[in-house]
């Protein structure tokens, strides 16, 4: 079951992008990461602690409670981010503090 459903574009471009539940907390790269499902491919999406601390109130040492209590905020930020096409050379998103920034409401 999905967690979240977001479209973007209009018309015919429309973007169906479902985040699915579940993360993962990588603490050599200092990233959480989670799933997206774009018009049936499967993408990892990962935002960094730096990120999570900066703009989501997360403490140093356990950034995953706010992920998880800011989790919906999080998914619309990346919606934007896929929406741009903002991927990485591994075809994953990452968002960095600094991609945040630009794309909060």
């Amino acid at each position: 079951m999905p967690h979240a459903r977001y479209s973007y574009g209009a018309g015919e471009s429309i973007v169906q992008i479902v985040f699915l539940p579940g993360e993962t907390d990588d603490q050599q790269r200092w990233v959480v990461w989670f799933l997206a499902v774009i018009e049936g491919r499967q993408i990892t999406c990962g935002v960094s602690y730096q990120a999570l601390r900066d703009h989501f109130d997360a403490d140093f040492y356990e950034p995953m409670s706010a992920f998880l209590a800011h989790r919906s905020a999080i998914e619309q930020v990346t919606a934007r981010f896929i929406a741009q096409s903002q991927f990485e050379d591994d075809d994953t998103v990452l968002m960095r503090s600094q991609d945040v920034r630009g794309l909060q409401q």
